[in-house]
């Protein structure tokens, strides 16, 4: 998607904030940036413009162009361009990483065991689960054929596990199983063989913590990655039961199964899909790849850690170069708002001149009126009490004006 500026506006910008923060903003390089502006005539900063603003200095902005239309440019979304170019090249990474490493895994034979027997913590701790909603479900069974033979309501049709379409989703410290009591043996027995091919392989299995709740993480170098494995299932068509006040829908366990990562990686193969003699199959090829995902996910993390960092540096740059330009450009504004009042000031110095003299005129004839006589001694304290009021306002003006140059910091006014 696309996004517009007028002329005028993309003019606007250019003189705001320097075109190498402003392109990245607006989706283009400053050199894409300045190339645009030549093709709509709009005029950029020259050369060493921002230095001399930041330094206080006047720095003239040169005029748009009349046209005789304001033109609509069409710019790429905001950071759309950067951070596609951004995303490919760290796919291309991960990818080129995640293959290195899968390459250079050696595997010893992986084959499904025959029973739990000695299995893994993780393994057994998620088949004493399962063996407790067996547990559960059977005493259900027998509450509800009980219910049936004395033809009593059964109020235990709904089932205590958390289940989500027919299955059982596994609790907090267990492997990431979304299934059915149908083939929970084989499918325990399956993840035994892949645990087994994954320490082999130097990976930690490592169940999550808090609320993580079933989350486990397989690690190696410096990576993790996390699993999640489901059971396919068919929802059974039947007629709703009236002794069964909890009416629960019924599911049929089918043989078809999905492995998957947790997070997406885009074009590498993150899920592994089929029946148990495909799984089975595929054992080595998924072992292989798990061990090899965690080293992938480390450098994944590491290049977006990167790209975050350069992106809130470029970020806080254009920040400090916009609110420098903003700077400058208010201290600009406060330069010709002092220097235009100096002409009113001038012309109220003159106008108090006027007044001055006109003061002084009226003491000369009163000086003149006033004799000798006592009667006259109020005329004389008077005219002697304006007089030491009086001031020459063009001697207050120059002492001003010695005041503000000896300041530390030129006056606003002064000549840049």
């Amino acid at each position: 998607m696309e996004m517009c500026v007028k002329r005028s506006e993309l003019y606007a910008l250019v003189w705001q904030t320097p075109l190498r923060h402003l392109g990245p903003n607006l989706g283009l390089s400053d050199v894409g940036l300045s190339k645009l502006c030549r093709r709509y005539n709009i005029p950029v900063p020259p050369v060493g413009y921002w230095t001399r603003l930041a330094a206080g200095k006047i720095c003239v902005q040169a005029p748009l162009p009349p046209s005789d239309v304001d033109h609509e440019i069409h710019l790429p979304e905001k950071d759309t361009t950067a951070a596609r170019s951004s995303d490919a090249t760290r796919i291309q990474q991960v990818q080129q990483a995640f293959s290195r490493a899968r390459d250079a895994v050696v595997l010893q034979p992986i084959d499904v065991p025959p029973s739990l027997d000695h299995c893994h913590p993780l393994v057994a701790k998620t088949a004493r689960f399962f063996q407790s909603i067996e547990r559960d479900e059977a005493k259900l069974a027998v509450q509800a054929e009980e219910a049936r033979r004395l033809r009593k309501p059964f109020f235990g049709g709904m089932s205590s596990h958390r289940m989500t379409t027919g299955r059982y989703v596994a609790g907090s410290g267990c492997l990431r199983i979304t299934a059915t009591l149908a083939h929970i043996d084989w499918i325990l027995r399956f993840h035994e063989a892949l645990i087994r091919g994954l320490i082999a392989g130097g990976c930690q299995v490592v169940a999550g913590r808090g609320d993580a709740s079933n989350t486990v993480e397989i690690r190696r170098a410096g990576g993790a990655i996390r699993l999640n494995f489901s059971e396919q299932v068919e929802k059974i068509a039947q007629p709703k039961r009236q002794d069964f006040l909890l009416h629960r829908d019924e599911y049929r366990a089918l043989d078809g199964y999905k492995l998957k990562l947790e997070r997406d990686w885009h074009v590498i193969a993150r899920q592994w899909t089929g029946s148990r003699e495909q799984l089975e199959q595929q054992l080595p090829e998924i072992t292989r790849a798990l061990i090899a995902f965690p080293e992938a996910e480390a450098l994944r993390s590491k290049l977006l850690a990167e790209e975050t960092a350069i992106r809130r540096k470029q970020e806080r740059e254009a920040a400090q170069a916009h609110n420098i330009a903003m700077a400058a450009e208010q201290a600009h504004a406060q330069r010709r708002e002092a220097r235009a009042n100096q002409l009113p000031r001038a012309v109220a110095v003159g106008q108090s001149l006027a007044t001055y003299h006109s003061a002084l005129d009226v003491l000369s004839r009163l000086e003149g009126i006033a004799g000798d006589q006592p009667e006259d001694d109020a005329l004389r304290a008077w005219i002697a009490l304006v007089r030491s009021s009086l001031k020459d306002p063009v001697h207050e003006l120059a002492d001003a004006l010695r005041a503000e140059a000896a300041q530390p910091e030129r006056p606003l006014w002064w000549p840049a």
